[in-house]
């Protein structure tokens, strides 16, 4: 049977998802623990595969990827998480011989701005990106088949700043940040909302260079394939997930203190 499996992992411990040689990325990671786990006996043979290759720094909630197994899903979840590192399955769905994760009816990315921004500037600069363009000012330089559509762009204020939520079918390498940074070129009166649609509609001909954002704020929190998956992660995981959270409270605690008090003595 075939099998999907969505995973979260903190994006700073890898390089990316994409494998490559002698560096540590999620796909390596999710091979090695189907194998190590005895879930599959070889990647290539299982058919391994990941719905969105997300750029080194950047973390995920709701990744999936699939794999032809001969196990239950939640014996899977299980032995997975006791076999992976710095990654989690949480839940899972059987899919039909042949699936392909890298088809998704929609991708969810979110990317958190921290500090005071002004959000109805952002709104009004995020409009031009809506519908379906050549997002080549806003992809990486290697970037190939670059017209996309974007489904909405939403931007919702919270206590620690602004979260940038950009669904669309599918993206193209560094979209996300490029987007998020001409968002912000218009917020500081670097830029205005109609450089932004020069630049959507001159495609791979726009000089324009906008620049991008840090890979770190940004998240994959899901991706939706127009059927339900069963959540099920087991209870050894969810301990360590609760624990690492807890790590991160405190963490965070004291470096905004040592913010609060640097800034009180200069």
């Amino acid at each position: 049977m075939r099998l999907a499996l969505k995973i979260a992992y903190d994006g700073r411990a890898f390089h990316g998802f994409a494998r490559q040689p002698e560096l540590r990325t999620v796909e390596g990671e999710v091979r090695l623990a189907l194998e190590k786990s005895h879930l599959i006996e070889d990647s290539d043979a299982a058919k391994v595969r990941g719905s969105s290759r997300t750029d080194a720094g950047v973390s995920a909630i709701g990744n999936v990827i699939a794999f032809d197994t001969e196990s239950l899903g939640q014996e899977v979840i299980g032995r997975f998480n006791d076999a992976a590192k710095d990654a989690w399955a949480w839940s899972h769905a059987p899919v039909p011989d042949g699936f392909d994760p890298r088809r998704a009816n929609s991708r969810w990315y979110r990317y958190h701005l921290t500090g005071r921004h002004d959000a109805a500037k952002l709104r009004e600069a995020s409009i031009p990106f809506l519908g379906a363009h050549d997002f080549a000012a806003f992809a990486s330089p290697d970037a190939s088949r670059t017209r996309r559509h974007v489904d909405s762009i939403e931007l919702v204020e919270a206590d620690d700043g602004i979260l940038v939520d950009v669904r669309a079918p599918s993206f193209v390498r560094g979209m996300v940040r490029r987007i998020v940074a001409a968002l912000l070129a218009v917020e500081r009166g670097d830029a205005t909302e109609e450089d932004l649609r020069r630049a959507l509609a001159a495609g791979a001909e726009s000089a324009a260079d906008f620049g991008q954002v840090p890979p770190e704020p940004l998240v994959l929190m899901d991706v939706d394939f127009g059927f339900p998956f069963t959540n099920a992660m087991d209870r050894a995981a969810r301990l360590r997930l609760q624990r690492r959270a807890s790590e991160t409270v405190v963490v965070t605690r004291f470096w905004r203190e040592v913010a609060k008090r640097s800034a009180r003595e200069s």
